[in-house]
């Protein structure tokens, strides 16, 4: 009996193998849809990978669903809890970025240049000052280099991703890219997405890119209070201490996710 309870075992973990590599792919894919989406502006070709999208959400919602009916039969063929790694479940709402060797989070900043002055203050005075984070921005991109392939390939990799919010930022239309991309993947659950105002502009919640308003994001450092309104802050660097902290509790729990 004690063998053919091995058997089943052994067959119900190779399909979870199985099972798992399936969900790895059509993940990729519904990723690549989500992205493809988030930017494609024709109404049709929107409407296909709309389509796209939700049939792959339903695939992998089942293959969610026989992983979960595996683990049980496991459970019940071994009575007791299943043996670490040989079953390693699906956290559908999960990050699925993986941290590098270093446990190193990525934060990728989107500005506009002529906010460049308080990006350096942010970057330089505080957000330097944080543990195993590494901040990349378009004016770390190196001569020679192609920006636009290096904003999305490092936009792709980036855990966290700031919006750095002023009438300068939203009245630049290449900024739109690099918006709807970063919405994209918080989308996917591959990144956390936090506009950060830095100069006051009225109805800035209100800016609508490809499907989303930016109001639909929680801002630092708080709703409405931009770091540059004496009203409300007395220096620059009291505004930056508070976007700091909050970004080292986002920080703290991106890693206990991972």
């Amino acid at each position: 009996m004690a063998k053919s309870l091995s058997t089943e075992q052994q067959r119900l973990q190779q399909r979870t193998q199985i099972l798992q590599a399936e969900w790895e792919q059509r993940s990729e894919k519904l990723k690549r849809l989500r992205i493809d989406c988030a930017i494609e502006a024709g109404s049709a070709v929107k409407f296909q990978l709309e389509k796209q999208i939700q049939d792959e959400e339903a695939k992998l919602n089942d293959i969610a669903r026989q992983l979960n009916d595996i683990e049980a039969q496991l459970q019940l063929l071994s009575h007791t809890t299943i043996i670490p790694n040989t079953i390693s479940k699906v956290k559908v709402h999960q990050t699925p970025e993986l941290l590098s060797n270093t446990g190193i989070i990525e934060v990728f900043i989107s500005y506009q240049k002529d906010d460049e002055k308080l990006l350096k203050e942010l970057v330089d005075k505080h957000l330097n000052n944080l543990e195993e984070i590494k901040i990349w921005h378009e004016g770390k991109t190196i001569g020679g280099q192609d920006n636009k392939v290096e904003i999305e390939k490092h936009l792709n990799s980036s855990h966290i991703i700031l919006l750095l919010i002023s009438p300068n930022y939203l009245k630049d239309y290449n900024n739109k890219f690099e918006i709807n991309l970063a919405k994209a993947r918080e989308k996917a659950i591959q990144a956390t997405v936090i506009p950060v105002l830095l100069t006051k502009i009225f109805g800035w919640e209100r800016f609508t890119f490809a499907n989303f308003k930016l109001g639909d994001l929680e801002p630092l450092p708080q709703k409405d209070k931009f770091i540059t309104d004496r009203r409300v802050w007395k220096t620059n660097n009291d505004a930056f201490y508070v976007v700091a902290e909050r970004l080292e509790k986002v920080k703290t729990k991106i890693v206990e996710k991972t």
